[in-house]
């Protein structure tokens, strides 16, 4: 036995044979994990059905760049959905506060200011009387008159 100790220390073990413990080990820790994360996201999509997330939905969450990047850093598929409804509203908040920066629009200038339908109703009798005196002596020096 003492021989076989004594020709293992002895005999070199090639960067293969270590190299390939090692892959197998790694293989068979990513199986386990690659079967825990699937349970885990099985059992997510389970959870937020329940809660009432449409089919097409769970298929938006599941094309979602942010939400795949959160479960492969290790977050369960409920806070990535969490986190990606928080990006949207956060999105939607910041269109909207754009939308409310807009041009500002103009109310009305002295010039465009709105007249009322009829000024000849609006005006007093001794306002008609000078504005009937007017309109005469204008049309009989032949200026055009308009009401």
């Amino acid at each position: 036995m003492e021989e076989r100790n004594e020709e293992m220390r002895t005999a070199p073990l090639s960067a293969q044979e270590i190299t390939g413990e090692l892959m197998e080990d790694s293989a068979e820790a990513a199986a386990r994990e690659d079967a825990e994360l699937e349970a885990s996201l099985r059992e997510g999509v389970g959870m937020l059905f329940e809660d009432g997330w449409t089919a097409e939905e769970l298929t938006a969450l599941s094309q979602d760049e942010g939400v795949r990047s959160d479960v492969a850093a290790g977050l369960d598929l409920i806070r990535a959905a969490a986190k990606m409804l928080r990006r949207q509203l956060m999105e939607a908040k910041a269109m909207q506060a754009a939308r409310r920066r807009g041009v500002p629009v103009t109310r009305s200038s002295a010039a465009g200011a709105a007249m009322p339908e009829n000024r000849i109703d609006a005006m007093s009798d001794a306002q008609f009387d000078a504005f009937s005196r007017q309109a005469r002596e204008a049309a009989m020096m032949g200026k055009k008159v308009r009401m």
